[in-house]
């Protein structure tokens, strides 16, 4: 990732709930374009991909070289 690159972060705690997975990815999925869309988690099940938003434990994203 270069330095002008754009991307979306949305950060939560935990997603315990079906209501609260909706209220943390829908806001990401009303943006249509093709930049990368994150939720990072700060709870262990954190990781996988819902609807083409990629999520992550937050300090895997912090470390990660790609960023």
């Amino acid at each position: 990732m270069r330095q002008n690159d754009k991307l979306y972060i949305q950060v939560t705690q935990e997603i315990g709930s079906e209501k609260t997975e909706k209220r943390e990815y829908s806001r990401m999925l009303e943006i249509h374009d093709n930049y990368p869309k994150y939720v990072l988690r700060a709870d262990a099940s954190a990781g996988g991909n819902y609807e083409g938003i990629k999520t992550m434990h937050i300090a895997d994203f912090l470390l990660s070289s790609e960023y």
